[in-house]
């Protein structure tokens, strides 16, 4: 996946992604992009690659059997939701926290840029619980 729009707002939501190898995903080019409730899974690289000018919001999102779960020292910023409260003056509610299992864990803690999603329109999140579910209900011929 590559998110490299110049002022794109993209929202990432319950997508079940597997069997990658990095660029998954990438962000770039002054997007902003809020990472909710995706399962991620098998990736034998990294998952999120934050270039500069990229702002990534990650919460209630699984890391299962992810070598890394993102690639560091690229110049994005990448907030990953280990304190819930901190995203409340921006989102309006606390995040959800990711979890991870046999997996790199997001290390970004940006908080710089969460401004740029108040007043936006921003997704509801669940649990990264209820993430794992989306490995049943993703993908062709099951909307």
């Amino acid at each position: 996946m590559y998110f490299t729009g110049a002022n794109d707002l993209v929202t990432l939501k319950s997508n079940y992604i597997h069997h990658t190898s990095g660029r998954s995903p990438k962000v770039a080019g002054n997007t902003l992009l809020h990472a909710v409730n995706n399962y991620f899974y098998a990736n034998s690289q990294h998952a999120f690659e934050v270039d500069a000018g990229g702002k990534v919001v990650a919460e209630g999102n699984v890391f299962q059997n992810v070598k890394a779960a993102q690639q560091a020292g690229l110049g994005g910023k990448l907030f990953n939701a280990v304190n819930g409260a901190a995203c409340k003056s921006a989102l309006g509610r606390n995040c959800q926290l990711n979890a991870y299992g046999s997996s790199g864990a997001l290390t970004g803690t940006d908080t710089s840029m969460l401004g740029n999603f108040a007043g936006k329109n921003v997704a509801a999140a669940g649990t990264a619980e209820s993430a794992k579910g989306v490995v049943n209900s993703a993908g062709y011929g099951r909307i």
